[in-house]
């Protein structure tokens, strides 16, 4: 007598967890599947009632998951990145027999095509935008996914055989991966950020590392030679490093990228390369650094210079990255809501000259603000200060004194900042070295308000555009 098909247990109802639920059923019609969500889901909801009416059973509540330990034990679990596998229960759950995977080592599973994958602290959502820009500028097929907002699983089916993934993972991502291998793997920085859910730097840096983890000899690894805890190629994996750095020369015998007056400077040990930046739509450094990287990967990928050089001044830079928002007389107003830790703020913060006013705050996530204090004293004529953060920060930031003020919401900070530079011109910058979380549902609504008060304020004194 046949054993009965194990159930698969799909972990979060967020964007991955339908996701995976919708492959599911197509691909594995018959096979019984369980959705597990530690918050409640309202019985009327009409995703549930579909998904209900297919054949999911839906266990919700955190009281719940020893019952879906009992039901998934000896199957397959995939994580959504909300859910954090190094908790107790899911020892309970592995000590039963499940094995327990990402959504992303599932997906991986299911293609044949070539990855180019990307993580880091800071950068990578236009580091993989730029690869995918690069690379369909090229003619060359290719999908992008991840952590970028569309979940890999989803993609499985449009992905041809041998064409290129280009994948931006977050750490989250990256923790539970048993097998995934990217052809080509980039990690831009490591600096604090997600210290509510790890215990340490360390904790972090080891999740992002995992990247590397099952890269062999012919596999390339894009690194950033500016960052310590990058320097020992050879203890992150075994892929062929290829080095970038914006602070000088690479140094004998190391294959990368370098930047130098007017362009970048490539070796891959083939002989130098160059591509020109003559049109680069990109402001700061963090975005030449961001640029090295892309132009790394695609290199790797095939893409010769004359092709990384053609496409760049075509791309056009991600909503909520160092977006401007508008001018309202002689004011500029720069959205960089994706600035959600305190490294990001730091780089968007010193890319800006002349007079500045910098709107800081939000869901605090355990970084120290303390660094931003001498760059803020030399730079910015005002901060604001908003949300939850705004005690701590107004207590690490207090040496910068009266520039120091507390606004209540976005609209507020706009026309504070506007006042403050309305005589002599300037930028108001929202870089909020924090999550949204405490005000708004993510970074992309916050940068919208942000915009949305820009034009407000436009109109309130009388200009169009």
């Amino acid at each position: 007598m046949a054993e009965p098909t194990r159930a698969v247990a799909v972990l979060g109802f967020g964007r991955s967890g339908q996701a995976v639920l919708e492959f599911l059923l197509r691909r594995e019609p018959g096979t019984p599947l369980l959705l597990f969500n530690d918050d409640a889901i309202a019985a009327d909801d009409e995703r549930r009632l579909g998904f209900e009416r297919r054949g999911v059973r839906f266990l919700t509540g955190a009281g719940r998951f020893a019952e879906l330990a009992a039901l998934a034990g000896g199957g397959r679990v995939i994580m959504s990145p909300g859910f954090d596998g190094r908790a107790p229960r899911f020892a309970a759950l592995r000590a039963g027999g499940a094995e327990v995977i990402s959504e992303i080592e599932f997906a991986f599973r299911q293609v044949r095509a070539r990855v180019i994958a990307v993580t880091g602290s800071n950068g990578k959502s236009t580091t993989v935008s730029l690869v995918q820009h690069l690379l369909a500028h090229a003619g060359v097929p290719s999908r992008l996914a991840g952590n970028i907002g569309v979940p890999l699983i989803a993609e499985v089916e449009a992905v041809a055989d041998g064409s290129w993934v280009v994948l931006e993972l977050s750490s989250f991502q990256l923790e539970e991966i048993v097998r995934f291998r990217p052809e080509v793997a980039a990690l831009l920085n490591i600096t604090p950020d997600h210290l509510d859910r790890y215990p340490s730097l360390e904790a972090y840096a080891e999740a992002k590392l995992n990247l590397f983890r099952n890269q062999g000899p012919g596999d390339w690894m894009v690194l950033n030679a500016d960052d310590p805890r990058l320097a020992d190629a050879g203890r992150l994996g075994r892929g062929r490093p290829l080095w970038f750095s914006s602070s000088g020369p690479l140094g004998p015998g190391r294959a990368g990228a370098g930047l130098e007056a007017g362009g970048v400077a490539l070796e891959l040990g083939q002989g130098r390369e160059r591509v020109s930046l003559e049109g680069n739509p990109l402001r700061g450094l963090h975005n030449l650094e961001n640029i090295m990287a892309a132009a790394l990967a695609c290199r790797a990928a095939g893409l010769d210079a004359g092709a990384i050089a053609a496409g760049l001044p075509s791309f056009r830079g991600l909503a909520h990255r160092m977006e401007s928002a508008g001018r309202v007389g002689g004011v500029e107003f720069i959205n960089d809501s994706k600035a959600t830790n305190v490294d990001a703020a730091l780089k968007s913060i010193t890319s800006i000259d002349g007079d500045l006013v910098v709107i800081l705050g939000g869901k605090d996530k355990g970084g120290d603000f303390r660094s931003l204090l001498e760059p803020l004293r030399q730079r910015a004529r005002r901060v604001l200060l908003l949300g939850k953060a705004a005690p701590v920060l107004a207590d690490q930031l207090q040496g910068l004194g009266e520039r120091l003020a507390l606004v209540h919401d976005l609209a507020e900070a706009v026309a504070s900042g506007y006042a403050e530079l309305r005589a002599a011109g300037g930028t108001v910058l929202l870089a909020p070295a924090c999550a949204s979380f405490d005000m708004f549902a993510n970074f992309e609504q916050r940068g919208e308000v942000f915009k949305e008060e820009v034009r407000r304020l436009r109109q309130r004194e009388g200009e169009h555009g």
